[in-house]
């Protein structure tokens, strides 16, 4: 089947003649909707390239009588919006690629995220990071049929399942070629951005989300019927609270259970009676910054609604500020650190670059928030499992309790220095919006949980035949604790905390409501 299909090209189709004058290329573009007049880009194997515009509609055509197949295709994700990245693409951009052309004949080729899906499965196996590294080749070296089969059914797999329940047929399936109206409805339905690899600060491989931005995976492959209920619920519910944040509340895939966000078990808290829908977006290894210039808030931009509530919970990632680590400092500057305010709670950022304070940072998702006329509410970072010393609290016969430890201390590598959850508080206090200190809070839940603090943040027995991911994980083991995430325990702890600060805040008390059976811990 791969040889004969257009989602990817084989070695045999390097030695394809030029096509003849009347060989169009034609497509869709479509991102959750058409996306329109932008530029598609069409490179062949010798690197000859064309451009071409999309109408409103998200359709273009284009003669390739001078192209030879294998060919890539890219175009500009106007939907997104990625700050400061570079490159061909400028991290903005969904890709596909043709393998044959059928001399004389229209040929299809739309590009959609599960073309781009399909590109980065071969970019990965090429060792690339993601697509926009494939793209960014001027050449594109032959791929194996091996290559090619092994992404298209990892294609396959996924979403199977959801090709069926959309009523199309699944074995015949190509992102690529299919006219099938059906195929739209399908991308209503899944959210669609780029990862992040933090060794580089490049752009990273194609990340697909369900509507509550759960991955869509080999363990949880796409379900179109739940999918059409999650978006359905999301429209229709009394209220929405969207978390954005990053690895302590972000959701995780099966296969590494029982790991957990708090923002991933938090929707087990509420009255079920009270129709509230919570669309958990934090994402891992982003900061304040990251999340925003990524593309990840402009998501659920559209989700938002009058009278919503916006959780902000950022700081751990923001503090990635030390120029003098070998290994990621000047990536992590780039495109992950923020500055504290100083001591007299003054912002500092390099010049010209106020988005690298941190107050800053907050503030633009605490103003979107009140122009949609929601509730934005602040939240100081969940505390590590470690002491004064950055060490393992209550380890090697120490006794010393944890501590607060989300700030920067004047030292080589850093611009600036400072108070990370003091400024989470002044902003909170500036901008007069609700704070919860759950830095504070999980301080005072860990040192109640000395002796047993090992089944709440990620510990697990790496010889435990229930969790055979982490046999051959170096962090998050026994011998190496993850002090930082949680395990499934301590994610609902964490998520009863904020439950109890909320009720207990007279500004938030009378909006969400909880199942009070379930928030006790």
């Amino acid at each position: 089947m791969i040889k004969k299909s257009i989602l990817g090209f084989s070695m045999l189709a390097l030695l394809a003649a030029e096509t003849n004058a009347s060989t169009l290329l034609q497509g869709h573009v479509y991102v959750n909707k058409p996306v329109a007049n932008t530029v598609v880009t069409i490179r062949d194997a010798n690197n000859k390239t064309l451009k071409v515009t999309t109408d409103d509609q998200g359709f273009y055509q284009q003669d390739v009588s001078q192209l030879s197949a294998p060919l890539v295709l890219f175009a500009d994700n106007n939907l997104l919006n990625r700050a400061g990245q570079k490159g061909v693409c400028a991290g903005n951009c969904i890709v596909a690629m043709v393998s044959l052309l059928q001399q004389d004949q229209v040929n299809t080729a739309n590009i959609n995220p599960l073309t781009d899906y399909f590109v980065s499965e071969v970019a990965k196996q090429i060792s690339l990071v993601g697509p926009e590294q494939l793209i960014e080749q001027s050449v594109i070296s032959p791929i194996s049929d091996d290559i090619l089969t092994k992404a298209e059914e990892q294609l396959h797999t996924l979403f199977d399942q959801g090709l069926r329940q959309a009523g199309i047929a699944d074995r015949l399936f190509d992102p690529v070629s299919t006219n099938d109206p059906a195929l739209n409805r399908l991308l209503d339905l899944i959210i669609f951005n780029r990862g992040y690899h933090s060794a580089s600060g490049e752009v990273g491989a194609t990340v697909l989300l369900d509507m509550r931005f759960k991955p869509i995976s080999q363990q949880s492959v796409f379900d179109y019927d739940r999918a059409v209920k999650q978006k359905e619920e999301n429209i229709k519910a009394k209220k929405r609270i969207f978390i954005v944040g990053d690895s302590t509340a972000s959701n995780y895939d099966l296969n590494v259970y029982p790991r957990m966000g708090w923002g991933q078990v938090f929707d087990q808290l509420l009255d079920k009676q009270a129709n509230i829908v919570v669309i958990n977006s934090a994402q891992s290894g982003r900061s304040s910054r990251s999340f925003e210039a990524e593309g990840w808030f402009d998501l659920i931009k559209p989700l938002m609604q009058k009278g919503d509530y916006l959780f902000i919970a950022f700081g751990h990632n923001d503090e990635k500020c030390d120029a003098s680590n070998v290994k990621r400092g000047q990536a992590d500057i780039s495109h992950l650190c923020t500055y504290p305010n100083d001591a007299n709670n003054h912002k500092q950022y390099p010049a010209d670059k106020v988005s690298m304070s941190f107050q800053t940072s907050l503030e633009r998702y605490i103003n979107f928030a009140k122009q949609k006329q929601m509730t934005p509410v602040l939240m100081t970072p969940v505390t590590r499992f470690r002491d004064a010393n950055n060490k393992i609290a209550y380890q090697n016969q120490s006794t010393l309790p944890v501590s607060h430890m989300h700030y920067t201390s004047n030292k080589p590598g850093f611009a600036y220095f400072g108070d990370y959850a003091n400024t989470i508080k002044y902003t909170a206090n500036a901008n007069q919006v609700a704070l919860i200190d759950l830095e504070t809070l999980s301080i005072e839940f860990a040192n109640l949980h000395k002796h047993d603090w090992q089944s709440y943040w990620l510990v697990i027995d790496p010889n435990n035949p229930n969790y055979p991911y982490y046999k051959t994980q170096s962090t998050g083991v026994i011998d190496h604790p993850d002090t930082t995430h949680f395990q499934e325990k301590g994610a609902l702890a964490i998520a009863k905390i904020i439950a109890n600060a909320i009720n207990n805040d007279p500004w938030l008390q009378q909006g969400i409501t909880f199942d009070q059976s379930q928030i006790n811990y």
